[in-house]
């Protein structure tokens, strides 16, 4: 009687603690309440100028909608997209704390996630700079074969590395990336952040404006102005490589009625034994062929890079390392030809600049050198939100010549986290 006794005792024991247990349970993951107005905690730790995703721990169904918010922030330099998902992306360039709520409505129940990231400083020290070029894909043009030096026998993987040579440093030398299409495409050592209201990378180039341009009347600066188009993308995959999808910055020429989207090239190589067709000259600089390099568009348009022996470059355009290729093609967005005789007879071109968005358009210390990620947009022209991005292509957006100067190249000598830099230069 007394062994029964002692078995239901547990067994009564058993129970009780069973209910404790059931009624104590639920905490920061309980998602099952039946009203709503609960709130959970979800905690992040991250360092600055690194991409992390913010998941929502409340389990949802399929058809869950989400919005996050602001609660309070350290700092206002971050930025969180993706704000209607499951899973924002969020980035900062300032350590501190930051506190977002995502409210979660599944099948009229709404319950509310509090969300806490804490930033600390990164471990090691970052570059403001380009750590890496991973392509260089330059268009015939001048200065080709001498920005970078390019000798008979080397190879794309040489040119490929003395092209990070010369970029990846914190004071860079000039690539050329050539006529129409011609780019490069390098990365960071951390992700810029797209922070609100204020532009956040630099493109250097060698823009500089005229000093005594003839026309008067001219209401646009100009000078040196070479535009090359700017993509940007973030490493989604985390693979540290630039296959993500790409973004082009939308700048000011992107807008104008002759800018030609969906642009396509395709450049020949010349025939050595071709007989050169000379065409005089502009003061100094002579003309010995011009029907140097033929090209065809997708416009129904073709013609001919000439061939000028002007700054003492070199005669051949066509790629050392591309000798036995025997075409080139290019894709992008052709910004309208900016280039002026304002002369009247050829003797001074005035290469008009675009108002914002692009590489080697104004001088690198102007304002509008300076791009916000905030001009991304997608594949079919819509407006994106970028958290930060990782890596840059600049590509040369201008199919034209302009006299005694050659074909319109876009130059590059670097690029500048603005944030990492200390640069606080308000968007457009």
């Amino acid at each position: 009687m007394d062994q029964r006794f002692s078995t239901y005792f547990r067994l009564i024991l058993a129970v009780f603690f069973a209910i404790l247990l059931t009624n104590c349970s639920g905490g920061d993951n309980d998602s099952s309440g039946s009203g709503g107005g609960e709130t959970n905690q979800n905690e992040f730790k991250t360092s600055r100028f690194a991409i992390v995703t913010l998941s929502a721990k409340t389990n949802a169904g399929a058809d869950a909608t989400y919005n996050w918010t602001v609660e309070n922030v350290s700092s206002e330099k971050y930025s969180l997209t993706n704000t209607t998902s499951k899973e924002a992306l969020f980035a900062a360039a300032a350590e501190g704390t930051y506190q977002f709520n995502v409210v979660i409505t599944d099948k009229g129940v709404t319950q509310t996630e509090k969300v806490t990231i804490t930033v600390t400083a990164e471990t090691k020290e970052l570059k403001s700079y380009i750590s890496k070029v991973f392509e260089f894909k330059p268009a015939p043009g001048q200065f080709i074969n001498d920005l970078p030096a390019a000798n008979d026998g080397d190879t794309e993987e040489r040119i490929l590395t003395r092209a990070n040579s010369y970029l990846a440093k914190k004071s860079g030398d000039l690539i050329s990336l050539g006529a129409f299409g011609g780019y490069v495409v390098f990365g960071f050592d951390h992700s810029i952040v797209n922070i609100k209201g204020i532009r956040d990378f630099r493109v250097l180039g060698n823009a500089f404006w005229a000093q005594a341009n003839p026309n008067p009347d001219a209401g646009m600066r100009g000078g040196s102005s070479e535009a090359g188009v700017i993509m940007v993308a973030y490493d989604k995959n985390k693979n540290g490589l630039p296959d993500d999808e790409w973004y082009e910055i939308e700048g000011a020429g992107h807008k104008m009625e002759k800018t030609i989207h969906n642009y396509e090239i395709t450049y020949h190589r010349p025939d050595p034994n071709k007989i050169p067709v000379p065409g005089g000259g502009t003061g100094t600089v002579l003309f010995p062929d011009m029907e140097y390099i033929y090209w065809k568009d997708n416009q129904g348009k073709d013609g001919y890079l000439a061939q000028n022996n002007a700054y003492n470059h070199s005669l051949d355009y066509w790629p050392k390392w591309l000798k036995n290729q025997a075409t080139i093609t290019f894709k992008g967005t052709r910004l309208p030809d900016n280039a002026v005789d304002e002369s009247g007879n050829g003797s001074y071109f005035v290469q008009y600049a675009f108002l914002y968005g692009y590489a080697d358009n104004a001088p690198n210390n102007d304002d509008d050198s300076a791009i916000d990620i905030d001009w991304a947009t997608d594949s079919s022209g819509k407006k994106i939100q970028l958290p930060a991005i990782d890596f840059v292509k600049v590509y040369n957006g201008l199919n034209q010549q302009a006299g005694w100067l050659g074909e319109t190249s876009t130059e590059i000598m670097g690029a500048t986290d603005l944030h990492l830099s200390g640069e606080i230069i308000p968007t457009r």
